[in-house]
């Protein structure tokens, strides 16, 4: 498996939540898909549950991704 660093601006445009698999493809992580569950589960990766449905939280993400962003609200 190739490493790559996650930058922000890869993200650039996005959504404030995105499904798993849509994070998945934007990131290049199809093929990973079981290491991204985990991730999520462990709280590496932030996510909101909306009912049923757990969304990845890209603004959370790209805090975490860029500490000097402020949040915006």
């Amino acid at each position: 498996m190739k490493v790559e660093e996650l930058t922000p601006d890869l993200f650039a445009g996005c959504p404030r939540y995105l499904t798993q698999q849509r994070f998945a493809e934007l990131a290049g992580l199809q093929e990973q898909e079981k290491m991204l569950i985990r991730w999520c589960n462990e709280g590496i990766v932030p996510t909101r549950r909306f009912g049923r449905h757990r969304l990845i939280d890209m603004q959370a993400l790209l805090q975490r991704l860029d500490p000097t962003q402020e949040t915006q609200g």
